[in-house]
């Protein structure tokens, strides 16, 4: 067998994931003209016809079958596309900036008991605490967004605006929460995972649906059903999951909407070249916090630095230094936080909250006070981007493929490495 030679996918997870990426290209392929019809009975026609080519033509190969289930995902998504087109934000122009939909990612405003239960929330912080630490604590709580507007320019100068969106950690802290309160009834893992369910349904419901949250809130639902049904969760297939998932619920996100667009990419970098960052600082930075949190910070600019500077034309190198920083204060944020919120009628609760959410805005302020390391008002082409990112690609790839050789040599004695070619 020729070791270079590409195995057509004979899985059921491999098939879905091959129609699952068909499905984001017929999203995308609407995308690029999001304002012109599409004739419903052609789409009617595709779909029909692969489906009966994947029947009667493709048993005895499997590759004609794959193509033609990927051409009905495909046709799906240029309809999902279709139907929503109606409902979907005005002025959206693909490759440019000016035509991306910036979702609030904030509160919403409808008379719901999470949206009341929110409220109540975030008038206690803003009774307990000054209004640019209310702010900062009810963003690194629940992603609201009440920070003054210079404030968040210097935490978007210093690459911070992550800390005060809602994200996989925050998912990430809900579940552990959930779980270690579960641990004291000795509930089945069936019974644990509806529980966890509820918990993310009601936490999406509190913060609001968007995009990194709906993203998030996928992936941490899949990584504890896959255990459920006896399956080992590879994060590249969930991270795909939760882009199908979401852009099926709206489709427009894939290509327009930034917040999206920076959770993905964020995630992505965090899957691939994190771990690569992680491996080569290993000799240099014995701490296992320090190191984990530096190679997480610098995969995730890494894969969203090129998009920052297209989208909102702002660069800056300071997000690892002050990432490195401030990522330790957040937990302590979070504990001190809750518990203050949940009991406000206590003396000086607030106290040890105000002292780390002072220090964290003082890490936000002092970019500002370094004349170089950030680049406003930029002018950068769509092609600069995607070739930047095409770099990132072939430099992820030869990784991969030195660590395939590496893992190759060691595993597979000389002798019988033979046979397999």
């Amino acid at each position: 067998m020729e070791m270079g030679r590409i195995r057509p996918p004979h899985t059921l997870a491999s098939i879905s994931g091959w129609m699952g990426a068909a499905l984001l290209a017929g999203i995308i392929l609407h995308s690029l003209a999001p304002d012109s019809a599409v004739s419903m009975t052609a789409l009617s026609f595709i779909a029909a016809f692969s489906v009966l080519f994947a029947l009667f033509f493709g048993r005895r190969m499997l590759w004609l079958r794959v193509v033609a289930l990927c051409v009905l995902a495909a046709a799906i998504g240029v309809w999902r596309f279709e139907v929503a087109r109606p409902s979907m934000p005005r002025g959206l122009a693909p490759f440019t900036a000016s035509g991306l939909a910036y979702s609030s990612n904030g509160s919403d405003t409808t008379d719901s008991p999470f949206s009341r239960s929110r409220q109540v929330i975030t008038a206690t912080a803003q009774r307990l605490f000054p209004p640019d630490e209310a702010g900062l604590l009810t963003g690194v709580l629940y992603g609201e967004r009440l920070l003054p507007q210079e404030v968040k320019n210097q935490f978007r100068r210093a690459g911070l605006m992550h800390i005060i969106a809602v994200s996989g950690s925050n998912v990430t802290i809900v579940v552990v929460m959930v779980m270690a309160a579960l641990s004291a009834f000795h509930l089945s893992r069936r019974r644990s995972f509806i529980a966890i369910t509820i918990a993310l349904v009601a936490f999406v419901l509190f913060v609001g649906p968007t995009a990194s949250v709906i993203r998030a809130a996928i992936m941490g639902w899949l990584i504890e059903f896959a255990p459920l049904v006896g399956r080992v969760p590879r994060p590249s297939r969930l991270l795909l999951v939760s882009a199908v998932v979401f852009s099926f619920w709206h489709p427009w996100s894939l290509l327009f909407d930034a917040s999206f667009a920076l959770s993905f990419l964020a995630m992505w970098g965090l899957l691939t070249f994190s771990r690569a960052f992680s491996e080569r600082l290993q000799k240099r930075i014995t701490n296992n916090f320090v190191r984990e949190t530096v190679a997480m910070s610098l995969g995730a600019t890494m894969m969203t630095l090129p998009y920052s500077a297209w989208a909102f034309g702002q660069l800056t190198v300071w997000s690892v230094v002050t990432s490195l920083a401030a990522l330790p204060l957040v937990s302590w944020i979070t504990v001190t936080g809750i518990l203050a919120l949940a009991l406000p009628f206590v003396p000086y609760i607030a106290l040890p909250a105000r002292g780390f959410l002072q220090i964290l805005l003082w890490i936000g302020r002092w970019p500002d006070a370094i004349p170089v390391g950030v680049w406003t008002n930029l002018s950068t082409p769509f092609s600069w981007m995607i070739a930047v990112y095409f770099i990132w690609f072939v430099i992820w790839r030869e990784l991969q493929r030195k660590k395939r050789v590496i893992h190759s040599s060691v595993a597979i004695p000389e002798e019988k490495r033979a046979d397999l070619t």
